[in-house]
């Protein structure tokens, strides 16, 4: 015989279920882009909204998943997924990312695999105004891709910008600004991030070593 507690747990499944499907079905069927600039597998999971934006192509390998409904939110959570004209969004087998999480690319962004992404991390490839003040209203500086290896974790509120490489199994803290590239193997903080310790080199677990 089913108890109540057992009843309320297999409703909570039941609910985690039909959530990530209706949030699956309403990515790949209602963004602003076609279906063939979304390549959106069977295994990924949405536990929170998803929303794209521009022409560009989205890229989402095998078991990525996307929201964590258990983490700090902000309203729904949503998460945006940008490529703006030709440009192209990658996100690698096994990542997870948490909730009000941003990527805007103008050029690229390509995330490894078994990444984690903490809530409200920002990562954008241009500055999308230039920073000369009589030419601020003139369109912005070229962009420049940005690349995070496998393994990375990035903490709550991490911004990356444009042009930075992020070395595989390497940690960014907390509220952490990456302005420059950061080495493998690292624990990286501050404003600018700077590095502060050195990590043994293991790959991560499903990440094999180069």
């Amino acid at each position: 015989m089913m108890t109540m507690r057992s009843f309320y747990h297999f409703c909570g499944h039941l609910g985690d279920h039909w959530r990530q499907r209706w949030y699956g079905w309403k990515a790949s069927r209602l963004s602003g882009m076609t279906e063939k600039a979304v390549i959106w597998p069977a295994s990924t999971r949405a536990q929170v909204p998803i929303r794209f934006g521009g022409t560009g192509s989205v890229v989402l390998e095998e078991d990525v998943s996307l929201g964590y409904r258990p983490a700090p939110r902000i309203g729904s959570g949503e998460i945006l997924l940008q490529a703006r004209g030709r440009a192209r969004i990658r996100i690698g087998r096994g990542t997870a990312m948490s909730n009000n999480i941003s990527l805007v690319a103008m050029d690229s962004i390509d995330i490894g695999e078994k990444c984690l992404i903490g809530d409200l991390v920002t990562i954008m490839d241009s500055d999308f105004h230039r920073v000369d003040p009589a030419e601020r209203w003139q369109g912005s500086d070229p962009a420049a891709g940005v690349r995070i290896g496998n393994n990375v974790w990035l903490g709550s509120r991490v911004i990356v910008l444009k042009g930075v490489m992020i070395g595989d199994n390497t940690v960014v803290a907390a509220g952490a600004v990456v302005v420059r590239s950061l080495p493998a193997n690292v624990v990286a903080a501050g404003v600018p991030a700077k590095v502060i310790r050195e990590l043994a080199g293991r790959p991560g677990p499903g990440v094999e070593a180069d």
